[in-house]
Parts: C-alpha cells; sequence; structure tokens
C-alpha cells in the first residue's frame, strides 16, 4: 500500500500524548497515528487476515476466507481464554 505524506491540524494535548504513547511503545509517530485510524474505521481485522493470508502463502499454504476466519476465530478464543485463566489465577 502507497503511502504519502500529510499535515493535519492537531490539538496540543493530543498531540503530546502520540508523542508520549509512541515513546512508551519504540514506535514512530506515524505508526501509532495509522493503528488509531485503522482502529477507528475498523479496518485492524482485515489486517490481521490479510497477515495471516501473507505468512501463509510465504510458506505455500493457502486458505479459503472462511477458513482465513475460522482461524483468526480461534486464535481469539484462545487469548480471551488464557486471559481468563491468568484472571482467575
Amino acid at each position: 500500500m502507497a503511502r504519502r505524506p500529510t499535515t493535519v491540524e492537531i490539538d496540543e494535548g493530543i498531540l503530546d500524548a502520540l508523542r508520549r504513547a509512541a515513546s512508551e511503545d519504540g514506535r514512530a509517530e506515524d505508526e501509532v497515528v495509522e493503528e488509531a485510524l485503522r482502529r477507528y474505521f475498523g479496518l485492524r481485522g482485515l489486517g490481521v487476515l490479510d497477515d495471516i493470508a501473507e505468512a501463509q502463502a510465504a510458506q505455500g499454504i493457502t486458505l479459503s476466507d472462511d477458513e482465513a476466519m475460522a482461524l483468526a476465530v480461534s486464535e481469539v478464543r484462545a487469548a480471551r481464554a488464557e486471559r481468563a485463566r491468568r484472571a482467575s489465577a
């Protein structure tokens, strides 16, 4: 996907929070902004499926959209179960 520079006006308090978050996470500010926008527009889940498909294609594995979705759902359920297990421990 092509990237291009842009300019936006943003509240100074939000900009300060962006800079702190990026610094604490060891990430570039533009990465944090892009992730926030993806989450806002609900695109994060689609990116996860694309990442899975790309990783599997690199290994010669191909999945249908339904199979990829089932895998993603399975991973989410496993993560939730692990989180619940840790919370009850």
